[in-house]
């Protein structure tokens, strides 16, 4: 017997033979410990083959010759199968959709402590010690209408696009409660943050039947938790964007809520979509799934709008509460506070807390400061390891790189003439926290960035604390825009709006019409109306027209028109292939043998843009070449895009990444 072994690894599976002490307790699922190079690795059988000489396996995508000696399978490690047949047939998609390995596919999918050996660990509570008591909420008759199309059908997607405020949770819980008994559910939320409130609520509605699953537990709670969702012992997950490979035998739904967020995308390794692996998910699983968002994609909107997905619309808030007023500041003509703060925004803030209400301000770039310039010469601190900007952070003293995570000390004088003249330009969530300290003392308040939330269960003591109305209000980045609900917050503002809006992406004017439309969904939730300041010195932008009017039907409207004219998704696919080079000189040499190679590959109906530089052209010491395949047909795309690849294979000196579907292309 022979049994092909997959790795959490940058590889397809490899085979071994199966002693016959093992032959009657070994299957496909089942973890074993085999010889690897000079010494052990854990892996899971993906494929047996009872009758090795009448068929040969593959080993990799070579086929075995019986010149090859393989080595035995040592021993198997659990008494019953380890990975469902459900989990693998997702993860064998997974790995073709994506063009990756299916090792990475496996390595996203399980905690890696079960291949390391590490023990399980008691999960830590993060829950109140006195469980809160589900309340029974009168529905509106838009939820109740939503509920009766959701449970109507046992499969198929449910677009439910409702504003702000307008109890998606709610249905979310309904439907989950709706399921068949034992039925088991999937709730994909895109941020940590998000999920302090959406657990609490779960947790009042299903007590200990509610795991919490991401990235953030310690790897002996991410074993514990996993276990208990193998075994059938918990009804629903609650979790980021890995949470969508939960290893439930018998799911019923998939939740994904603020479908349209970025952050559901990986972008290393395995770069694949949450969103879109759960739509797949559904479909072998033949289960239903739920998008809910205030602001859909554009191309979940438009496969709802061709009957694709069933559509559901919310227009009102719960008890017809208002949608905040937003105010659309120019920053151009406005009289300043402070670099970053409108006075018209200060006053306001203020007197909000004097109203004792709560307010929110989301500034997207963390940090204190973008640059770091002399003003004599005009250098700015560049990574030496990225093309980017280092960024200024006050409380260490350092310059900071986003991408890599490389850092410096600042140099009192100019690196490149001496010059003592050196200017903190541009502001970050630091800068802003100090000069509100500065202009309203009084207010007492919290930062949420990426800086101050690496420390385990901090997003859930901020939240917390914002929900017990300890802290004023609530700065941060854009985590701060998604998904929450204060009751007590009248005023959320965004600062230096325009970061978002001029990127070189196609994508950008709907990433900006989304997260200032979020934003604002945070203000007026409770008994007091909302309102929302958007800081720009671009006024005149015409995503502002439409967030001034939560007009999502109209955005979309003008949005889908450009997307069609320039065939772009959701009216073709695209595939990103990128290049990374150790040297700028091997970059332009070797591209141009790319781009010869690429030239002489036939491809009808597949529009291939570059090989050029991209937009963000060094991260960790590689410059980066990328060229964008274009294409209504997903299959001939894929085609397309491993003839190029293939060659490519024997070319030296090149590292080669595909981003199936990529949402930015910088």
């Amino acid at each position: 017997m022979h049994a092909n072994v997959l790795f959490p690894i940058n590889s397809e599976a490899f085979t071994y033979t199966v002693p016959a002490e093992l032959r009657s307790d070994i299957k496909i699922g089942s973890r074993v410990e085999v010889p690897f190079k000079r010494s052990y690795r854990t892996g899971i059988v993906v494929a047996l083959d009872r009758n090795p000489e009448a068929a040969s396996l593959k080993k990799g995508a070579g086929k075995l010759t019986k010149s090859i000696t393989l080595k035995p399978v040592t021993s198997l490690l659990d008494e019953d199968i380890f990975l469902p047949n459900n989990i693998l047939r997702l993860l064998n998609w997974v790995s073709q959709y994506y063009m990756s390995a299916a090792g990475l596919a496996l390595k996203n999918a399980v905690p890696s402590a079960f291949f390391t050996g590490k023990k399980a660990g008691k999960p830590r509570i993060i829950y109140e010690e006195e469980e809160k008591k589900s309340e029974q909420l009168n529905l509106t008759d838009d939820q109740k209408n939503a509920l009766i199309k959701i449970n109507s059908d046992d499969k198929g997607v449910f677009l439910v696009h409702g504003v702000t405020g307008s109890g998606k949770t709610e249905i979310y819980m309904r439907a989950v409660k709706s399921l068949p008994v034992g039925k088991q559910a999937i709730v994909l939320v895109p941020e940590i943050a998000i999920t302090a409130q959406m657990i609490d609520r779960f947790r009042a509605g299903f007590g200990t039947d509610v795991v919490f699953f991401h990235s953030g537990l310690s790897t002996g709670e991410r074993i514990t938790e996993w276990q208990r969702i193998r075994n059938g012992e918990v009804k629903v997950v609650i979790g980021v964007r890995s949470a969508v490979f939960a290893p439930f035998s018998n799911l019923g739904l998939i939740i994904v809520d603020e479908e349209q967020e970025a952050s559901y995308k990986q972008f290393e390794g395995l770069r694949y979509s949450a969103r879109d692996v759960a739509l797949a998910r559904a479909k072998l699983e033949k289960i239903k799934v739920i998008l809910g968002s205030a602001t859909p994609s554009l191309e979940a909107y438009h496969a709802a709008q061709n009957g694709k997905f069933h559509y559901i619309r919310i227009d009102k808030r719960i008890e017809k509460r208002p949608l905040p007023e937003v105010e659309i500041v120019d920053m151009t003509t406005e009289l300043k506070d402070t670099f970053s703060l409108s006075a018209k925004l200060v006053d306001a803030l203020r007197q909000n807390v004097k109203d004792h209400c709560q307010s929110l301000i989301m500034l997207n770039r963390r940090g204190y400061s973008p640059y770091f310039l002399c003003t004599d010469c005009g250098h700015t601190h560049k990574c030496p390891h990225c093309s980017i900007t280092l960024i200024y952070h006050k409380d260490t003293n350092t310059l900071n790189c986003h991408y890599c995570g490389s850092w410096l000390d600042p140099e009192p004088l100019c690196t490149e003439c001496g010059g003592k003249e050196i200017k903190y330009l541009g502001a970050g969530t630091q800068r802003v926290e100090e000069e509100l300290n500065r202009l309203i003392p009084e207010l007492s308040f919290k930062r949420m960035d990426r800086d101050t939330t690496q420390k385990k269960l901090s997003h859930h003591r901020i939240v917390r604390q914002m929900e017990d109305r300890k802290i004023d209000l609530l700065l941060g980045t854009q985590m701060v825009a998604k998904g929450h609900d204060f009751p007590d917050v009248t005023i959320s503002a965004v600062i230096s709006a325009d970061t978002a809006l001029n990127l070189p992406d196609f994508r950008s004017a709907e990433r900006a019409f989304q997260l200032f439309t979020q934003l604002a969904g945070r203000a007026g939730r409770g008994d007091l109306p909302g309102r929302t300041y958007i800081q720009t010195y671009e006024p005149d932008h015409y995503v502002f027209d439409f967030v001034r009017n939560h007009d999502y039907t109209g955005f979309y409207e003008k949005e889908i028109g450009q997307r069609k004219e320039l065939s772009y998704p959701p009216f073709s696919k695209l595939i990103r292939i990128i290049f990374g080079f150790r040297t700028k000189e091997k970059a332009k040499r070797i591209t141009a043998d790319i781009s010869a190679r690429v030239r002489r590959i036939k491809h009808k109906n597949i529009q291939i843009l570059g090989p050029v530089p991209a937009p963000v052209e060094k991260i960790r010491n590689l410059w980066r070449w990328h060229l964008i395949l274009k294409g209504r047909n997903a299959k001939a795309l894929r085609r397309t895009a491993r003839e190029i690849v293939h060659k490519l294979e024997l070319m030296r000196d090149v590292k080669v990444d595909i981003d199936v579907d990529p949402i930015n292309l910088l």
